[in-house]
C-alpha cells in the first residue's frame, strides 16, 4: 500500500515507553477516512521516522575506540558547555582561541551563556573553566548541508595550566589511507543517549572524497569544505563528538561535524577540511584578538 500525504491535518500523539531501560518514543497517527471522520491509527517510531524525514540528520556526532585521558592525548581537547551542559568538543590551538564547529552554537548564540572545561577527561570533572567572551562562525556554513562548519571562539582569560596543550593547524594536504585520530565524549552506540562521560579516542583513515560523495547521494552534499573518515561499520566518532578534532602528527586537520548513523558500514564520518577552512581561521583569530 502507498501513503501520499496531500493537505490533509492529521492528529497525533507521542507515546514514551521504556524498553530494556532505554526511553523509547513513537507517535500514534490518527487517520481520517473518506468522509473525514476518525479512522485508523498509524503508529511510527520517532527514530525510524526522523531516518525517513531526515535523511542526513548531521548528528552532532567514538565508536570502536578505547578510553584514554586528556593528558595521554596532549591536553588539547576541550569541552563546551552552554548553560552548563555539555554540547561540542573543540581544541585549543593557543591560550585564548579554541576552535569548534559552527553547528554547536545553532539556538545557542549567546556568548555570555558559554563556557570552556579544559583538562578533564571525565565531563563529571570541573577542569579548569573560562568563559566565553566572543565566537566567529563561518558567513558561508549553512545548516543545511553543513558546509563551512566552522567556528573560532575567544576566551575572556587565557587558558594556561600544567598539562594543558594546543594544537597547531593543519599544515598538510592529507592523503586516502592516511591515519589520524579523533578523541571526544560521544556515545559509544549508535542508539545510545546523551554524551559519554569518560573520553576516548579512535584512530580513522581518510576515504577518497570520491567515495565518500558517492556514498552519500543523494542524501547529503559533500562539499569541499569537508573531509571524510571512518573504518566503515567499525571505527568512527559519533554523537557529542562534535567540534572535536581530527588529529594528524599533532595537527588539528579535521573537525567533527556530521554523519548519517554511526559506525555506518555506508557512510563514513565527515569532518571540516582544516587545510580549506585555515583561511577562516586565521583571519577570525586576528579579528578576535583584537578585542583584548
Amino acid at each position: 500500500m502507498e501513503w501520499h500525504l496531500v493537505c490533509c491535518v492529521l492528529t497525533c500523539t507521542l507515546v514514551s515507553t521504556q524498553v530494556y531501560g532505554q526511553e523509547q518514543e513513537k507517535i500514534v497517527l490518527s487517520l481520517p477516512d473518506a468522509s473525514g471522520q476518525p479512522g485508523k491509527n498509524l503508529t511510527l517510531d520517532v527514530a525510524q521516522l526522523a531516518k525517513i524525514v531526515l535523511p542526513s540528520p548531521h548528528e552532532t556526532r567514538v565508536i570502536g575506540g578505547h578510553v584514554t585521558t586528556n593528558t595521554k592525548l596532549g591536553g588539547y581537547l576541550t569541552a563546551l558547555l552552554y548553560e552548563d551542559d555539555f554540547v561540542c568538543g573543540g581544541t585549543l590551538l593557543n591560550e585564548n582561541i579554541v576552535l569548534t564547529a559552527a553547528h554547536c552554537f545553532l539556538g545557542r548564540m549567546k556568548a555570555s551563556e558559554w563556557i570552556v572545561a579544559a583538562g578533564i577527561s571525565n565531563l563529571n570533572q570541573k577542569g579548569i573553566r573560562r568563559h566565553v567572551k566572543d565566537f566567529i562562525l563561518s558567513e558561508q556554513f549553512r545548516e543545511d548541508d553543513m558546509n563551512m562548519d566552522v567556528a573560532v571562539v575567544l576566551l575572556k582569560t587565557p587558558l594556561k595550566a600544567k598539562n594543558i596543550g594546543t594544537l597547531s593547524l593543519c599544515s598538510v594536504t592529507l592523503k586516502p589511507g592516511a591515519e589520524l585520530v579523533v578523541s571526544g565524549w560521544g556515545m559509544t552506540a549508535p542508539r545510545g543517549r546523551g554524551p559519554h562521560n569518560l573520553l576516548r579516542t579512535v584512530t580513522v583513515p581518510i576515504i577518497h572524497k570520491k567515495n565518500c560523495r558517492a556514498a552519500y547521494q543523494p542524501t547529503a552534499k559533500i562539499t569541499d569544505s569537508m573531509i571524510c573518515a571512518a573504518v566503515l561499520g567499525r571505527k568512527d566518532a559519533c554523537t557529542f563528538d562534535s567540534g572535536g578534532p581530527l588529529v594528524f602528527k599533532k595537527q588539528v586537520c579535521g573537525i567533527v561535524s556530521f554523519g548519517i548513523g554511526c559506525a555506518s558500514s555506508r557512510y563514513p564520518g565527515v569532518y571540516t577540511d582544516v587545510m580549506y577552512v585555515k583561511p577562516f581561521i586565521e583571519k577570525s583569530i586576528k579579528a578576535l584578538l583584537a578585542k583584548r
